[in-house]
């Protein structure tokens, strides 16, 4: 497992020295084998290692235990380590979204926020890689879902993506380090766990290498992915009309295996992340002057050889994105801005300015309306549903749904022209101001 990890940060320059590591450690084999790498080669590499465990709350008790264990182990051999914990199934329900995407989402917002210049190391292995490279395969994807897991995703990096399960297992008992067992792993109703306890075994019996030759395999299609991504990045520049439309016309003169990707990327930019290639594929099929709308909320028009991104009239029901509060950021809101600052000082510069303690808020969101919202008002020392508010103030049914709201799991803490929640707000003892300042955009 060395001879590979070590290839993995070579190969890929995941690590220099100065850099700070935080690496997720749920206690099961392959994260605790990589946080024991890491620690032990911290001097060579010359980097600070943070261990980082989120308990999803989905557990009970198993959970709890998985994180006193990572606990114990870090004090045991002197790693720094943060614990989190959250209520994934709660927070799924609320966000309307499957609690494995929840988990992910809150998982990576967890370690992000820990520090925000650190590099992120995650203990996906080529198992895994496997495992993904299948689950996408079944599912009909294109060239970019056969590659695997990267190895390197912005400052997210995988150590141990080039190890098997069966490596890490084996470091682990070669150094005498015990781990967690998931039992949620064992059941087959998940279906990568089908994959991975059913169908790799059989894939295994046609050919014992098949998770080596199955590396190979995404590497060769990740190089060629690669070239047509920069192919795909150079045609979009050379099609597109400005920010919000495309000339369909130049489009339709590529290549096919160009032509979707450039189509694909054009819809991504305006905002319409999370859509599939058969999705996309309808804009080709659009007759003249005709209205398509992906994922019931971004709108699209073809005319006259342009395909244009139309203005959202009605916003997607719960929407959400997460906001950083480590440096200055503006984010768009339909037709609000939002922009949060760390500050030294309090001072108001206009009305639509207001501050809360950065250290009172956990992974914070910037989303619409949800009906058990409620703000404290500390001037008029009560506390209003989200309806009272809107309802006093006047605000029309169809403001209401694109009104920004900042907030996080335990609830909101700014509300844009109604101010901060009360036990939200700065006090003596408040190390991290935030600044927050909204408005219409022009």
């Amino acid at each position: 497992m060395k001879n590979k990890c070590e290839r993995a940060i070579l190969q890929y320059n995941m690590l220099i020295p100065g850099d700070t590591v935080v690496v997720g450690v749920s206690g099961g084999a392959d994260s605790m084998a990589l946080l024991h790498y890491l620690h032990t080669c911290r001097t060579r590499y010359g980097i600070h290692v943070i261990a980082a465990h989120f308990n999803h709350g989905i557990r009970g008790e198993e959970a709890d235990a998985d994180e006193r264990y990572v606990c114990a182990f870090c004090r045991e051999n002197g790693i720094e380590y943060v614990v989190e914990k959250a209520d994934i199934p709660l927070l799924a329900q609320q966000r309307k979204e499957s609690i494995e995407e929840c988990a992910r989402f809150f998982r990576y917002e967890f370690l992000k926020s820990i520090d925000s210049k650190a590099k992120i190391a995650t203990a996906h292995t080529n198992s895994d890689s496997c495992e993904s490279f299948l689950f996408h395969f079944t599912r009909g994807t294109g060239l970019s879902g056969l590659c695997g897991i990267p190895p390197v995703r912005e400052n997210v990096i995988r150590p141990v993506i080039f190890c098997s399960a069966d490596d890490t297992r084996r470091y682990c008992r070669e150094n005498g380090i015990d781990w967690r067992e998931d039992s949620t792993n064992s059941d087959v109703k998940y279906t990568r766990n089908r994959i991975r306890l059913t169908t790799v075994p059989s894939l295994k019996c046609v050919n014992a290498s098949f998770e080596e030759n199955a590396l190979r395999c995404m590497q060769i299609l990740q190089t060629e992915n690669d070239f047509l991504r920069l192919q795909t990045e150079k045609s979009l520049k050379e099609c597109r009309m400005d920010a919000h439309s495309l000339n369909m016309d130049a489009v339709l003169e590529l290549h096919p295996a160009i032509m979707r990707r450039v189509l694909l990327s054009f819809v991504r930019s305006v905002g319409c992340r999370d859509v599939s290639m058969q999705q996309v594929e309808r804009l080709f099929n659009a007759g003249e002057g005709e209205v398509l709308t992906l994922n019931n909320s971004v709108r699209f028009q073809r005319m006259k050889g342009i395909l244009s991104c139309l203005p959202t009239n009605a916003p997607t029901e719960n929407i959400s994105f997460p906001v950083t509060l480590q440096k200055e950021c503006s984010y768009a809101f339909f037709d609000w801005y939002v922009r949060l600052s760390p500050v030294n000082t309090i001072e108001n510069t206009n009305s639509c300015c207001a501050f809360f303690d950065g250290d009172k808020v956990m992974l914070p969101v910037l989303r619409n309306r949800r009906p058990a919202d409620c703000l404290r008002n500390k001037k008029r020392k009560c506390t209003k549903s989200i309806k009272q508010l809107f309802s006093e103030a006047r605000i029309t049914r169809e403001q209401r749904s694109r009104w920004p709201i900042l907030a996080d799991e335990t609830g909101v803490i700014w509300i844009a022209d109604f101010g901060v929640d009360e036990s939200r707000l700065p006090d003596e003892n408040t190390k991290n101001i935030i600044k927050i300042e909204w408005g219409k955009s022009l």
